[in-house]
């Protein structure tokens, strides 16, 4: 699992999925099991092709929710836009693609399934195809300690919001040996538990910027950092009230101490 517990310290690693397969990360190999990470394509435009690639190559399972099938076959079929529509498929095939379907499009749901996909359909108005797909994985990888989630915040801001919300509700309240990581467009998302947490920051290794924010989505909280521009001490954070969304890192290693869950969110180095 990217997270190491000790003495009460959870350390994490926010740039290892960001690295290729078998390199290190500030020093660190790169040791954590293919079997233990699984990967989620939601339904959100992939421009990325190495980024998608990197996060595709840590995990031993991959699912796409439903449309994020279509968004990886496009993302395929145009990098490899030389290759017949099998051949380019086959560069990064799924394991499976779940949910009600009800945006899949006819012609994806076809080429994936001729070539030895599985397409499972799950018609429960009461859940997200996101809730359907870690149910999914859950279920296929039961061993899975970190589920790499690719998708966005932005566009309409609801869904934004409420996959923030499914964040905090499958790890913290459904599956707290769990760990979800959001990589969107620009950054890397991740929801801190209570008490302390280090987090290794190398920023000189071009994986990520020293754009930072710590945000109480998940209600007020009181926060302690260290190694950041503007290090806060028992410094109360509410949405409505004082919020640290525009920090910056000034060290390889940053400590966040917590009453209770906030989201952590770097900016990633565009291009890397």
């Amino acid at each position: 699992m990217n997270g190491e517990k000790k003495n009460n310290i959870t350390t994490l690693y926010p740039t290892q999925y960001l690295e290729a397969p078998g390199q290190k990360e500030n020093g660190r190999p790169q040791d954590v099991s293919r079997d233990d990470i699984a990967l989620i394509i939601l339904n959100s435009p992939i421009s990325d092709f190495t980024y998608f690639h990197r996060l595709y190559n840590h995990a031993s399972y991959t699912l796409c929710a439903d449309a994020g099938a279509d968004r990886l076959y496009n993302l395929l079929t145009s990098t490899y836009s030389d290759l017949a529509w099998d051949t380019a498929l086959r560069k990064a095939l799924p394991d499976a693609i779940h949910g009600d379907l009800d945006s899949l499009t006819s012609h994806t749901r076809s080429c994936f399934s001729q070539l030895g996909v599985k397409i499972t359909r799950d018609p429960d108005q009461y859940s997200t195809d996101f809730g359907k797909a870690i149910k999914t994985v859950l279920a296929s990888r039961p061993t899975a300690r970190d589920i790499l989630v690719l998708g966005s915040v932005g566009g309409r801001v609801d869904q934004g919001i409420g996959l923030l919300h499914e964040l905090y509700r499958e790890q913290a309240l459904r599956h707290p040996g769990v760990r979800f990581w959001l990589f969107s467009e620009a950054s890397v998302s991740v929801v801190l538990g209570p008490g302390k947490t280090v987090l290794q920051t190398p920023v000189d290794g071009g994986l990520i910027t020293q754009n930072v924010g710590i945000l109480p989505v998940y209600g007020p909280a009181v926060i302690s950092t260290k190694g950041l521009e503007w290090d806060v001490e028992g410094w109360r954070t509410e949405m409505g009230g004082q919020v640290s969304s525009s920090n910056h890192i000034v060290a390889e290693r940053i400590e966040i101490e917590t009453d209770r869950e906030v989201l952590f969110t770097v900016e990633r180095a565009v291009g890397r």
